[in-house]
């Protein structure tokens, strides 16, 4: 199995990318394409990074996740995290990303969100 999978869903209030394995050095680089296009494809709109299933993000990791928050500003759209275990959730909040992307305890929660242009 591959270190990280990563599938999307569609929904009526935005699109989910369901991220499954690790995001490292290893990773990153298709994280970093799954999160552009989404993003691009979601003009106005919302994109869900689902990480139920997400087991660890490294440095590089958090850095597409503020390169994915600052293109969706530019495409005024919104990025969120959903589900984040209590691993990942540490990560994030050690390193204050958390306070630039939101963090909902599930992607529900995470699609109805208000969207939050330039938040």
């Amino acid at each position: 199995m591959p270190a990280l999978r990563i599938t999307s869903r569609a929904h009526d209030d935005g699109l989910v990318l369901v991220l499954d394995g690790e995001i490292d050095m290893a990773t990153e680089k298709r994280f970093h394409q799954a999160a552009r296009e989404a993003v691009e494809s979601r003009p106005h709109g919302r994109v869900v990074l689902d990480c139920t299933r997400l087991d660890f993000i490294d440095s590089s990791g958090l850095r597409v996740l503020i390169q994915a928050h600052k293109l969706a500003k530019e495409h005024y759209a919104t990025v969120l995290l959903a589900a984040a275990n209590e691993r990942v959730a540490q990560i994030l909040h050690v390193t204050a990303i958390d306070t630039r992307i939101p963090v909902l305890p599930d992607v529900p929660s995470a699609l109805a969100a208000p969207l939050s242009i330039g938040g």
